[in-house]
């Protein structure tokens, strides 16, 4: 399980690295030609964190974290994909703020849960 644990723990950090430089990018009006990219590493990000809820259902932590990693992993996703038409015009920055919070909440709740996760297994 520290094979899976520590893979999806790296695959968060660097998605995440990688995500917010494309969003950046795609944030100053430039490399729309990358949105996609941005994207498809948003779902690789996703679904790590999809695999740590699971491993920390497995080692039987408190489900009160994973549950809100999963409600997390299912909204940030949702939010990038619909915020091209959530709030256009003027004020469309403020839903972009929500998806990079969405964004940096995720990478929390991965090294939290990821923590929490190797606690257990160390007080078993």
């Amino acid at each position: 399980m520290p094979t899976i644990l520590n893979s999806c723990r790296w695959v968060v950090r660097v998605g995440f690295l990688l995500a917010l430089i494309l969003g950046i990018v795609l944030w100053t009006g430039h490399g729309y030609e990358y949105l996609r990219l941005h994207m498809w590493i948003g779902f690789i990000v996703t679904f790590a964190l999809l695999a740590l809820v699971i491993v920390g259902l497995l080692a039987r932590i408190s489900p009160a974290l994973p549950i809100v990693t999963f409600l997390w992993a299912i909204a940030l996703p949702a939010i990038g994909i619909a915020q091209l038409r959530i709030v256009p015009g003027p004020n469309h920055w403020i839903i972009r703020v929500i998806h990079l919070i969405l964004g940096l909440g995720a990478i929390g709740l991965a090294e939290v849960l990821t923590k929490k996760i190797l606690l257990r297994q160390r007080s078993i």
